[in-house]
């Protein structure tokens, strides 16, 4: 069975490490033999391996895992350690110099180190591209033009995306969509002047995101956790978003986040924060529509992260109080969230005078959509909901009515402007054929997707 095992692998063109004790023994050992080199292994490793930089002056953390003693022996003249021998683990700064722009095939230099006493080496690649923003550099993509204090901020912000990612265009190019995909509905189309919208350039030393099974060396550790669930370092991304000058300590629970990991995997979910804060996962899934990468930043961003609307998909068959799998937790969750001031879209009551958009029942220019539906909140009895389907449902195009108002009100609040029903009614956008495309996407039972997730809420402010 071994004489077959290394069938059609060619045996001169690298070397097979074995314990240094048992080099001999593999040289004469039958199938063994035939590999031209056999070596002693040395515990000798740099982590990462690689390390990918723009054109801006930048550090990179390594991890030197050396048996013994260890030296450099060679680098590029470019590029500078903390220290250039030690022994055993060490932790090294690398620090990449500035290069200038419009190198456009940029360079790349090896970090050789060695063991001291004997001729064992493993190196660092380092690359450097030429990009037209820096690493970590704020870019406004748009300007408020309405609103009384200076406009709501957005950030788009992306992770899992290395130097080369960025400097080929495919970073600053997903980050657009992004924000193309949240304007294109009603009515953050409308409202779009309202919003101020920044990204920066966050480099990460690997590209794609982790998941249970894998590790990234990501900027912001973002990863899936189980299912379609995502998670980062809060403090982190929330410290990020405070460079940008129109963030500030004041207005984060007014600002959004919206994260885009490296990955076209179908997740998602909105970590919010009781003070209003909230970062929204929204992956580029390339999952047919309404799962599509649009459906998700408008359910996940505009609905929960700014809009702070409830889910109105259902999992159980059941009364929401009375459910079998511990459900009655649902209830305490769906309070909590309403103390806050959220959740216009969902009610625990049926009764007309008491739901949050009793006004618009029998208002003529939304009588005909708007009336009481039972089900929403992963339960199909005991939580109501204004229409019948809504993208807080299956990702579809289409808020509903009282989704809306509550977006806009919300838009007006940030704003430092008045809110007036009559104005939101003379500008609201009653878009048929949204309503329509949105009712070949039935409500509940024939969703693909039946494992999202309802926002994570955390209890009072980050960064604390």
């Amino acid at each position: 069975l071994f004489a077959n095992a290394f069938d059609g692998v060619a045996k001169d063109n690298f070397t097979v490490e074995v314990p240094e004790s048992a080099v001999a023994d593999y040289q004469t050992a039958p199938g063994w033999n035939e590999f031209k080199r056999i070596g002693a292994h040395h515990e000798l490793i740099c982590r990462p391996a690689i390390a990918n930089a723009l054109n801006t002056h930048c550090t990179r953390n390594l991890i030197l895992n050396a048996e013994s003693d260890w030296e450099v022996e060679s680098m590029p003249d470019w590029c500078s350690l903390s220290q250039t021998n030690g022994s055993k683990k060490t932790e090294l700064t690398l620090t990449i110099d500035e290069m200038p722009k419009g190198m456009t095939e940029g360079r790349t230099g090896e970090i050789v180190f060695k063991l001291k006493d004997k001729y064992y080496t493993t190196k660092c690649t380092v690359n450097q591209y030429d990009y037209q923003y820096g690493e970590d550099e704020i870019v406004t993509l748009q300007k408020a033009t309405q609103g009384n204090n200076g406009g709501i901020n957005l950030v788009f912000l992306g992770d899992g995306y290395n130097a080369k990612n960025i400097a080929e265009g495919n970073y600053l190019k997903t980050i657009e969509e992004q924000v193309e995909r949240f304007f294109a509905i009603e009515p953050y189309t409308t409202y779009r002047n309202y919003f101020n919208v920044h990204t920066a350039i966050p480099v990460s030393l690997e590209s794609g995101i982790g998941t249970v099974n894998t590790i990234r060396y990501t900027k912001f550790e973002t990863t899936f956790t189980r299912g379609v669930g995502l998670q980062c370092d809060y403090d982190a991304v929330f410290n990020y978003a405070l460079r940008i000058p129109s963030v500030t300590r004041a207005n984060l629970n007014q600002t959004l986040i919206v994260m885009t990991p490296n990955t076209t995997d179908y997740g998602g979910i909105c970590n919010m924060w009781s003070d209003g804060s909230a970062i929204a996962f929204c992956p580029v899934s390339s999952d047919a529509y309404p799962y599509d990468a649009r459906g998700i930043i408008q359910h996940e961003a505009g609905g929960h992260g700014f809009g702070k609307f409830g889910d109105e998909y259902i999992y159980h068959n059941s009364f929401i109080t009375f459910c079998g799998c511990m459900c009655c937790k649902h209830v305490s969750e769906f309070n909590g969230a309403k103390a806050n001031g959220w959740y216009d879209n969902l009610s625990l009551t049926g009764k007309m005078h008491e739901v949050p958009w009793s006004h618009l029942i029998f208002d003529e220019r939304y009588s005909d959509r708007v009336d009481i539906y039972e089900g929403g909140f992963m339960h199909s009895r005991g939580v109501f909901r204004s229409e019948q389907t809504s993208c807080m449902n299956n990702n579809i195009p289409y808020y509903s009515t009282i989704c809306r108002e509550s977006i806009v009100k919300r838009i007006k609040k940030y704003a430092g402007e008045t809110y007036s029903f009559e104005e939101f009614v003379q500008k609201d956008k009653k878009d048929a054929g949204a309503i329509t495309r949105a009712m070949n996407a039935p409500y509940a039972g024939s969703r693909v997707h039946t494992h999202q997730y309802p926002p994570r809420i955390h209890k009072g402010s980050p960064l604390k």
